[in-house]
């Protein structure tokens, strides 16, 4: 046969089921990492596609402005009828010229993908005039006249260099060359040049700007190419509305982040689903099984769960519950009547012990011819004895028990006289309390049998008084010898004073008797009291007697 190797460490199924839970929290989480990565990934790759059509078009102007320059160079150094024009000519050739110098610049300016326009300036013969085709508003061009006029008194270091005018709140770059009494301008919309990018689909609330923008919203991404890198004459700000560009994208990244959610969700309530189903099933088995003792008669028959396996196990588990419970049952039973045979086989014992005093008493009253002695002895013999037989039950009246007492001292005084004392001190109204049958009778005459002395009085004292606790206090004391160590120490430790002649049986019967009736609920004391003499405590629970019907409690 195959071995089977059983694990070093065993786990519930309730384990395994958080661990599987926990295993799917930590999923969960990294698959929400992983797509807020790739979300992140995918939009820095967006904006980098952005960003590389921006500087695409940034080279592709930064040629065509260099184009302008070269061209104004070429134009201001080379071109014989812009020379001319700063000489005096008839009106005849200075049309001529300028015709011709026109027809230059309007070819360049065909070439160029922006509109731009260019004014001449001629100091020596004082011209200014456009040409190419104005591309820009009249009022515009007036204020440009205005604005060049005082231009000529800048230094010639700012002629290197696009400079950006505003001319009617509208944004121009201007370029200017001057060379020998001749002046070259070319200026431009910034709006012109920015229209190549607004072909790029930067949403509908995106912007194009050479200024920087003032306000941003959250869902706005702002690229920025500046004038170092891209070697413009500015900078160019481009605010992309992302939310509307890449709206198909996140669609895509809220779907892909949403997955492992759902799945999250579902396979939550799949653990839940499965651990109300099958593992609470399983573990109120498991409990049930485990709770199989001697308190199992207080489990119940569970129904069925809704799991054949689970089930096919819950009923075999309440038969053999049941079958328990009629075993139990049985057995009870039988205990029961083994103490009730048990405790009348003790009571008996009392009677053939008094029966052989009381003979023996009538025996020696005969001798001595005491016939009034033993006219009254029968008398009160008889009333005890009638107590006797008719105490058959487990439990007694008190007030009844009390005058057996009586009866039974009566008889001592019969026989060793008046030298024998009996002090009551109880409540009345404790009557009707039940007490186990001929108890305080076997103290009274155990006290009587090892205490009495006839060079002495003997004094016997029981007291009977209700506890607080619902129990019956009674206390008994003579003044007689006491106890030995020896016998203390053996009622102490509970041991049987029972000796093999018989001898002895009362106060061992008296504390089996208690143990039947009233297992770990009393208590009971032997002492010696200081001034000399035996003490017996004894606390029982307070029960009114209930007649005939009247049995120990059920255990």
């Amino acid at each position: 046969m195959k071995a089977i190797h059983r694990s070093t460490r065993d786990h519930s199924i309730q384990f395994f089921s958080r661990l599987l839970f926990l295993l799917l929290v930590v999923n969960t989480l990294i698959n929400l990492l992983i797509g807020g990565i790739s979300r992140n990934f995918i939009k820095h790759q967006n904006m980098l596609h952005l960003e590389d059509s921006i500087h695409i078009y940034a080279d592709s102007l930064n040629t065509e402005l260099h184009s302008v320059e070269r061209f104004m160079y070429s134009t201001i150094s080379h071109n014989d009828y812009l020379t001319e024009l700063n000489t005096p000519l008839d009106f005849t050739d200075f049309h001529e010229n300028l015709k011709k110098l026109r027809i230059d610049f309007t070819e360049f300016q065909y070439q160029m993908d922006s509109p731009i326009t260019f004014f001449i300036e001629t100091r020596d013969i004082p011209h200014f005039f456009n040409a190419s085709s104005l591309q820009l508003p009249y009022l515009d061009y007036v204020q440009l006249k205005d604005h060049l006029k005082t231009y000529d008194k800048e230094t010639d270091k700012t002629n290197q260099k696009w400079q950006r005018i505003s001319l009617n709140q509208h944004d121009y770059l201007l370029k200017s060359l001057h060379y020998k009494g001749k002046a070259i301008y070319a200026i431009i919309s910034t709006q012109d040049i920015l229209k190549p990018l607004q072909k790029l689909n930067i949403g509908k609330k995106g912007r194009l700007s050479i200024d920087r923008p003032n306000q941003i919203h959250a869902t706005d991404s702002v690229i920025q190419a500046d004038s170092n890198q891209t070697h413009l004459p500015f900078d160019l700000y481009v605010t992309v509305d992302y939310g509307d560009v890449f709206r198909t994208n996140i669609v895509l990244e809220t779907l892909l982040s949403l997955v492992p959610l759902i799945i999250a969700v579902l396979s939550t309530i799949l653990i839940l689903y499965i651990r109300q189903r099958m593992i609470q099933p399983m573990k109120r088995l498991t409990q049930r099984l485990s709770q199989l003792d001697a308190a199992s008669t207080k489990l119940d028959v569970i129904e069925d769960q809704g799991i054949l396996e689970i089930d096919q196990a819950n009923h075999k588990l309440n038969q053999v519950l049941i079958h328990m419970k009629d075993l139990q049952i049985r057995a009870y039973h039988a205990q029961l009547n083994l103490k009730k045979v048990e405790l009348n086989y003790l009571k008996n014992q009392v009677r053939p012990h008094f029966y052989l005093n009381m003979l023996s008493m009538i025996h020696s009253m005969l001798q001595t011819k005491d016939y009034k002695e033993i006219e009254e002895l029968t008398k009160v013999t008889s009333n005890y004895l009638r107590h006797l037989f008719q105490a058959n039950q487990d439990f007694n009246r008190l007030a009844d028990e009390i005058q057996h007492i009586r009866n039974y001292l009566e008889i001592q005084k019969i026989r060793y006289g008046d030298s024998i004392h009996f002090d009551l001190d109880w409540d009345p109204g404790l009557k009707d309390a039940a007490i186990p049958p001929l108890l305080l009778q076997t103290f009274v005459e155990n006290a009587i049998k090892h205490g009495f002395s006839f060079q002495d009085s003997f004094h016997i004292q029981l007291s009977i008084h209700e506890e607080a606790n619902q129990h019956l206090a009674i206390s008994l004391q003579d003044n007689g010898p006491g106890f030995s160590s020896a016998i203390l120490q053996d009622l102490a430790e509970k041991k049987s004073l029972v000796t093999e002649d018989g001898h002895h049986i009362g106060l061992t019967n008296a504390r089996e008797r208690l143990d039947l009736l009233y297992p770990d609920h009393y208590t009971l004391q032997f002492s010696n009291g200081s001034q000399g003499g035996a003490r017996i405590q004894l606390s029982l629970p307070y029960e009114p007697y209930k007649g005939d019907t009247h049995e120990y409690p059920t255990r």
